[in-house]
């Protein structure tokens, strides 16, 4: 059996795999050792790997976070799934950690597609659980209101029959509608984005909706 197999099969993380589909993973993970105080998976632009430590203790530099030490069986790196860039991770001792490049997961894709889904749904699931454990004081409501220019008007005017409604939830929109409204309403906006920032960043809607935090778009 490979020793990356033989390193991940220890990990209770993985044992949703059987031990055949973390045959196959393996092969597409590198293992790289790390010593104290140097910097885990520098950074370098818009990030494209995760990976999972095999040993050893990670700092991520990140003051949001309220439990920033990372060990064994932990992953780093997850949230380039939703945001182009991250924290810093430190070593906080020796050790040794698997990354895969989100390159070979194409790569998987191409060669067990359900596999490939798997792999992205447990680091997509673990990032979701992190989330929520960092965010559980925010009970935020959120409410998305957008529209293209031929239900514009449909929408401003649905607004205002149910603002008594709308106005207990934080509001999220697009600039131009923000103009319009504040011209027709008095509904305070929280938030503007446009319709490229829907997935990226820890502002934008992709990352409210994995908090559970966005109960409506419109």
């Amino acid at each position: 059996m490979d020793h990356r197999t033989e390193l991940l099969l220890k990990l209770d993380i993985l044992q949703e795999f059987y031990t055949e589909e973390i045959e196959t993973i393996s092969e597409y993970f590198s293992i790289h050792k790390f010593f104290d105080l140097q910097v885990i998976m520098p950074q370098t632009g818009r990030d494209s790997s995760f990976g999972i430590i095999l040993s050893g203790e990670v700092s991520i530099s990140d003051d949001q976070i309220e439990n920033s030490s990372r060990t064994k069986g932990d992953i780093l790196g997850e949230m380039a799934f939703i945001h182009g860039l991250r924290s810093d991770f430190i070593a906080a001792s020796d050790g040794a950690i698997a990354i895969m490049t989100f390159d070979d997961i194409e790569k998987l894709k191409l060669k067990q597609p359900y596999l490939a889904v798997k792999l992205v749904n447990f680091v997509t699931s673990n990032l979701i659980n992190n989330l929520r454990k960092n965010d559980k004081k925010d009970n935020t409501e959120i409410l998305v209101l957008l529209a293209d220019d031929h239900l514009f008007s449909d929408l401003i005017n649905l607004i205002k029959d149910h603002l008594h409604i709308i106005n207990n939830f934080s509001i999220v929109t697009s600039e131009k509608l923000k103009i319009a409204l504040r011209e027709s309403t008095n509904l305070t906006i929280s938030q503007v984005i446009e319709p490229e920032s829907l997935i990226l960043g820890e502002t934008a809607i992709g990352h409210q909706i994995l908090l559970d935090q966005v109960k409506a778009i419109m």
